[in-house]
């Protein structure tokens, strides 16, 4: 039990307290749309397969973007992610720690860990965002996030039993990575282009 709170819990507080916080959005603000960053931000979302939990996700961070250059919105929107990744952990910790049932912990442990994983790839993308000699990575870094995601699925899948609506999270959680995936594809076509 200690090697695994030394393993994963410890490295996922360390890095919650480093994370920046949120200045807080300006969600209310009837101007945001009309911003030139507003404007682009609704166009990014419209490139994503769920375009109205994007907005959801995006318009309360809407002051941590400085400008619309596609690094800075990746930025921003992984950094976004990995705080939903540490949230995510912390929940899945808590069950693991309440549960009463092995099978359950065994699983809520397996998730735990999927997505301690899923946080260092997220990591790797946000140092990858300028680097030109890795950049083409980031695709296999976020195809790696999602495989965490997907692994935590299978630990619930089929018929098995879901108390804590483990598959919820998971799916809601995929939203992120969606949005993820828009920016770091936006970067990589506008690298194509300029080769």
């Amino acid at each position: 039990m200690g090697s695994f709170f030394q393993r994963v819990v410890i490295p996922v507080l360390i890095f919650t307290i480093a994370t920046p916080i949120s200045m807080g959005g300006r969600e209310d603000d009837p101007d945001i749309d009309d911003t030139q960053i507003g404007r682009y931000l609704r166009d990014f979302c419209s490139d994503t397969r769920i375009s109205k939990q994007c907005w959801k996700i995006i318009k309360p961070e809407i002051n941590r973007f400085t400008n619309t250059d596609i690094r800075n919105v990746a930025g921003v929107v992984i950094d976004v992610t990995m705080k939903k990744t540490v949230d995510v952990i912390g929940e899945f910790t808590q069950l693991w720690l309440d549960s009463g049932d092995d099978a359950l912990k065994k699983k809520y442990r397996s998730c735990a860990e999927s997505y301690v994983s899923a946080n260092q790839n997220l990591d790797a993308v946000r140092s990858g965002l300028y680097n030109p000699d890795v950049l083409q990575e980031i695709s296999g870094w976020v195809d790696n996030v999602e495989g965490g995601m997907k692994s935590c699925n299978r630990e619930f899948g089929g018929k098995s039993f879901d108390p804590a609506h483990v598959r919820n999270r998971n799916k809601e959680y995929r939203n992120y990575v969606d949005i993820v995936r828009t920016a770091t594809n936006r970067i990589l076509r506008n690298r194509d282009r300029k080769c």
